[in-house]
């Protein structure tokens, strides 16, 4: 009976087990992650967690996207590419760098989430780097 119950309790409840390094840490009803850039992305019914250090890599892009925090967003300007910026707010500190990698020479926009144009630039192999400071993103 009890096994049944853990299979139900799971379903309804979700996966609330943590491991640390392979050693399971109590149960808790809430997680606090230091040193991590958290954000609520309710565009895609989810939390994002960006960890400093360790990137996250689109496939290639050929139309508008919307990055992520920590992302190299690879792009094939062939026609023109629009990359849009997650929300600047609780995202300080957090990296997005633009790539173009097809050689092509299109123009490659990039734009806050409020639609604010932050980069436009034609080329290939054009690189754009961009820090944000909590409250916009900055072309480095």
């Amino acid at each position: 009976m009890s096994r049944v119950l853990n299979w139900i309790d799971t379903l309804f409840f979700g996966v609330r087990r943590i491991f640390a390094a392979g050693v399971e840490l109590p149960e808790r009803p809430a997680l606090n992650f230091v040193g991590a850039v958290v954000t609520d992305n309710p565009a895609e019914n989810r939390t994002d967690v960006f960890i400093p250090g360790v990137w996250l890599i689109s496939p290639v892009v050929t139309t508008t996207y919307t990055a992520r925090p920590g992302e190299l967003v690879r792009v094939n300007t062939h026609d023109p590419v629009i990359v849009r910026l997650p929300s600047a707010a609780g995202n300080a500190g957090a990296e997005v760098v633009v790539k173009e990698v097809a050689g092509e020479e299109e123009a490659l926009e990039v734009i806050t989430s409020t639609g604010q144009q932050i980069a436009r630039v034609g080329g290939s192999y054009v690189t754009i780097r961009l820090i944000c400071d909590g409250a916009t993103w900055i072309v480095i």
